[in-house]
């Protein structure tokens, strides 16, 4: 009876692991990939529906950047982020934070940015960095349109490096 109990907490046991683990979106392998969530307006939930769904995610400690929604309003891109990934997450952060408005694949102007972040998507990027580095807004509506419609990552990099080249000011151009 003993060893009939302990067969069938081991069969229950497995069960409900692998019907209760999140599967793994294709293309993301685990544990390679991470979101970092700036701690703002629902961070924390949108940490733990991302876990669900199988990604890594975590929302470090406030820091001086970490305002609010409006000024963590950018999302930071890793260039080898999987496509799949991103049309999960992004999506995801948009519900979570209304005002994201600048998305950028760290890296697309010539940084040289740590290797960990290459692999890193993160939410709720300042706005002042977005200023200094002149992004220009994208529409929400757009961006999302632009990862259904991606038919691979360089495709929606170069949309993004295209949406975010500067615009010449007319204050900026040479008066003749």
């Amino acid at each position: 009876m003993v060893r009939f109990a302990t067969r069938m907490f081991l069969v229950i046991a497995l069960v409900w692991v692998f019907a209760g683990a999140p599967p793994h979106a294709a293309g993301a392998e685990p544990g390679k990939y991470l979101v970092e969530i700036a701690d703002v307006g629902k961070s924390g939930e949108l940490a733990a529906s991302l876990k669900e769904k199988g990604y890594a995610a975590s929302v470090p400690a406030k820091n001086m950047w970490v305002v609010d929604q409006q000024s963590n309003c950018a999302v930071w891109i890793g260039r080898n982020v999987p496509l799949d990934m991103l049309r999960v997450v992004i999506p995801e952060a948009i519900k979570s934070n209304p005002y994201l408005k600048f998305f950028y694949v760290v890296g697309d102007r010539g940084e040289k940015p740590p290797q960990s972040v290459d692999n890193t998507v993160h939410v709720g990027g300042s706005i002042e960095a977005a200023l200094v580095k002149k992004l220009n807004v994208i529409d929400q509506k757009e961006m999302l349109a632009a990862l259904n419609n991606a038919s691979d990552l360089a495709a929606l990099h170069q949309f993004l490096h295209e949406k975010n080249k500067p615009i010449k000011d007319d204050k900026e151009k040479a008066s003749p």
